[in-house]
């Protein structure tokens, strides 16, 4: 017997295809248009004036609205005819990224204090010295007589340090794309200079 879905499964293969050409759908009704260099993003556009004047963000199935409180408002009501949602108001911690902001002098701020004190925590170097540069060393690759330290452990340091540096910390990126080079077999000479990244972000947690 073959019976054709007449709505799609949560947790089959074709559900999160299916859920985005629906969401895809829906936004490019009420006028947005889809990034051509994200597919998540969609902008809509005052087409007399040429700027973007609002942008939704997809994420699963969170949504960020970026737009005036008023046209906000009309994107949620138009957004309600077709997919049920739960308004969390303004958005303060997305993916991993605290979002502060200050309507006074009309900025926003971005961090990731709590995704690094979650890290700092994990591998057990929320108590490690504060240091003022990420790295200070130069390395080489082990030699025999040198001991070697846990890949898999170090591996999934620099995996936890990669998305602070992709979302946040750009200064970091020179001490990872150093230190990864040795992802392979790290010596616990890599293991000192990768811990000695943790102790930067101990003392930088807020920028």
């Amino acid at each position: 017997m073959v019976l054709r879905l007449r709505k799609s499964l949560y947790g089959l293969k074709e559900s999160s295809h299916i859920w985005y050409g629906t969401f895809r759908g829906s936004v490019i009704s009420i006028g947005f248009v889809a990034s051509r260099v994200d597919g998540g993003l969609f902008v809509l556009h005052d087409m007399d004036q040429g700027i973007v004047v609002a942008a939704v963000v997809l994420y699963v199935d969170d949504l960020l609205i970026i737009a005036n409180e008023s046209l906000i408002g009309q994107i949620k009501n138009q957004m309600k005819n077709s997919f049920r949602m739960h308004d969390l108001r303004s958005v303060s911690f997305y993916l991993g990224m605290n979002i502060e902001r200050n309507r006074e002098h009309h900025t926003i701020g971005i961090h990731q204090h709590s995704y690094i004190r979650t890290i700092l925590v994990k591998f057990r170097m929320d108590e490690s010295r504060p240091v003022a540069t990420p790295i200070a060393t130069k390395l080489h690759k082990r030699k025999p007589n040198e001991e070697p330290c846990d890949p898999t452990i170090y591996q999934s340091m620099i995996g936890s340090l990669i998305y602070a540096m992709t979302a946040t910390r750009p200064d970091i990126a020179y001490a990872i794309g150093v230190l990864s080079r040795y992802n392979y077999d790290p010596s616990n000479e890599h293991m000192i200079a990768l811990k000695r990244v943790f102790g930067y972000l101990n003392g930088t947690k807020g920028w």
